[in-house]
């Protein structure tokens, strides 16, 4: 009982302070407690195992199961976790551009009253549109032409879950591969940021995926199909997370290459792969060149160059840019502040630090990292030596830049996916005074993050609150947002005739929540959203949108309060 009262204390204390789930954390010292002490079952895990990896070895059957496992489960579970709304700048931004495709344009002219829409990741001028890359608004696109933005969100994170499962056949045993395309959905697929919101992460993985699955295979037995599909993975990877995305195409790019000049790889084997890729890099100029007006400036740099974010390398010098609204002013003063941080080499650890600490609790967490003891076995295989070397250039990658997104690293999340497998595969050979303890804790670790996750699940069904709501972690937990705006919305758009919205500036300077988004057509908008520029400021506004209804918008109320004007 010591000991048991040991690990409850010890793993409460552990997960509070590294802002884990505490519960995770308990439950994994409960585990190893109960391994060591001969007290979980052996002989029903191995039946399991046989029949897991009979399942396993028919391997298009594996992939096909996983994709639909994660649709299935996703879609059963909306009456706990609904379709998302959008709350977040980065999410409104791929929203626009998505709305921008699906009506058929590359970008939109800038309105001539901008002044009053001027909001964070979005540029006005010279056109108005996201100042992201392209690839997830193109996802997006798709789901608002198919009915939803988030329809597309949701079959992207399936097919990341099965690109995983079949990417590592060719790298891992079957069985293991299939575990990770379980692991993808327990940790991605149901009650992630990834998948109940628009900011991405699936999208960049499922490039990743597909460019490190195409590689392995087509040095084996070189196809058409397997170089358009690495051609696909490297153009993804360039139109979502070009920076950290780096770390995943330049190594298996030049691997290509190198295996093509050495006579590995027929050339022939190899050219789908090198056009499409050539194909996708020639069309960015060309949206660089209708957004921007030039085929090597992308938005990204124009809306750096206005308002001077985002601010996400160190040796980045933000310029000192005259604000129009005292909103945009103190973002940019958040994002300096941020940046500004690790000006210092002891500041640049510590926050690398934090940086890491996010990363890993996104993709292992404490009943996963359990496996990570056998890493230096792992190593010494050599295996799979190159997808270690890619994770850890992509985390490098991802430490590099001043924020602490998870999804910087998404890139990458198959390698992250390997080296959990085949740590469990090396694990299950341990044995602990005769018994057969690793075997027993590799089954068992997958059963628990789904035990915890039922409990998240449980605890959604009855609206009770969960913790860590701050740090969007992969299986516990959905981003709490406000639903001010989308309520405001709802009631509008049942409102006859056409609205304009005029926000009154915030009054709290830590409040950097943005009520300032539109489509992409404002004119022909039901409801339009602009900033309120005082009574002078707004005349010219007023005149512009004559014939609609007015009301003003109080961000500094909870609820915000709308009352006619």
């Amino acid at each position: 009982m010591l000991e048991f009262f040991l690990f409850l204390v010890g793993g409460l204390a552990y997960g509070f302070y590294f802002d884990l789930n505490p519960l995770e954390t308990v439950l994994a010292g409960i585990v190893l407690l109960c391994a060591f002490r001969g007290w979980l079952p052996t002989f029903p895990v191995k039946k399991a195992w046989r029949l897991w990896s009979r399942l396993a070895e028919r391997r298009r059957f594996a992939v096909a199961a996983v994709f639909g496992a994660a649709i299935v489960v996703r879609c059963a579970l909306l009456p706990v976790f609904p379709v998302p709304k959008p709350a977040i700048a980065d999410e409104f931004s791929h929203l626009l551009l998505a709305d921008t495709l699906a009506h058929g344009r590359l970008t939109n002219p800038t309105h001539p009253m901008w002044v009053h829409f001027e909001s964070i990741h979005i540029i006005q001028q010279p056109t108005y549109n996201s100042d992201y890359f392209p690839g997830q608004g193109a996802m997006l696109a798709l789901g608002e032409i198919a009915g939803h933005p988030w329809i597309a969100s949701l079959f992207v994170c399936a097919a990341l879950c099965a690109a995983c499962c079949w990417a590592l056949q060719a790298w891992i045993p079957a069985g293991w591969a299939l575990l990770a395309g379980l692991l993808a959905i327990l940790r991605f697929g149901i009650a992630s940021y990834w998948v109940n919101g628009y900011y991405g992460g699936c999208l960049a993985g499922l490039g990743g995926a597909l460019a490190i699955g195409s590689y392995s295979r087509l040095r084996k037995k070189p196809s058409l199909a397997l170089s358009v599909l690495m051609g696909l993975g490297l153009s993804t990877i360039a139109y979502v997370r070009p920076f950290e995305g780096m770390a995943v195409a330049a190594p298996i790019a030049l691997l290509t290459l190198a295996d093509v000049l050495r006579g590995r790889i027929r050339f022939h084997a190899a050219l789908p792969a090198g056009t499409i890729v050539i194909a996708a890099l020639a069309f960015l100029l060309v949206y660089n060149k209708a957004v921007t007006g030039n085929p090597l400036r992308t938005p990204y740099a124009v809306n750096q160059a206005t308002y001077g974010w985002p601010m996400t390398l160190p040796w980045f010098h933000p310029p000192s840019p005259v604000f129009r609204h005292e909103e945009l002013r103190r973002y940019y003063e958040y994002e300096k502040k941020v940046h500004d941080r690790s000006d210092s080499l002891f500041g640049e650890l510590k926050f690398s630090t934090a940086k890491f600490e996010e990363i890993w609790r996104f993709y292992f967490g404490p009943a996963l990292s359990i496996p990570l003891v056998m890493l230096p076995a792992v190593w010494r295989s050599r295996r799979l030596r190159l997808l270690l070397v890619i994770a850890a250039l992509t985390v490098l990658s991802a430490l590099i830049e001043t924020g602490d997104s998870a999804h910087y690293a998404a890139c990458a999340t198959v390698c992250f996916l390997a080296i959990e497998a085949e740590c469990l595969r090396t694990l299950r050979h341990y044995r602990y005074r005769g018994r057969p303890v690793g075997f027993q804790l590799a089954l068992s670790i997958p059963v628990m993050v789904m035990s915890i996750l039922m409990v998240r699940i449980g605890l959604g069904i009855f609206h009770l609150p969960y913790t860590q709501q701050s740090n969007y972690q992969s299986w516990c937990c959905v981003k709490s947002s406000r639903e001010d705006k989308a309520q405001i919305l709802a009631m509008l758009n049942k409102t006859p005739g056409q609205h304009l919205v005029l926000v009154k500036p915030k009054s709290d300077p830590d409040n950097l929540f943005q009520w300032i988004y539109n489509s992409a057509d404002i004119d022909g908008s039901k409801v339009v959203w602009a900033r309120d520029m005082g009574e002078e400021g707004n005349q010219e506004l007023l005149r512009y949108f004559k014939g609609r209804k007015v009301w003003l918008l109080d961000p500094d109320i909870e609820p915000a309060k709308l009352t006619p004007r």
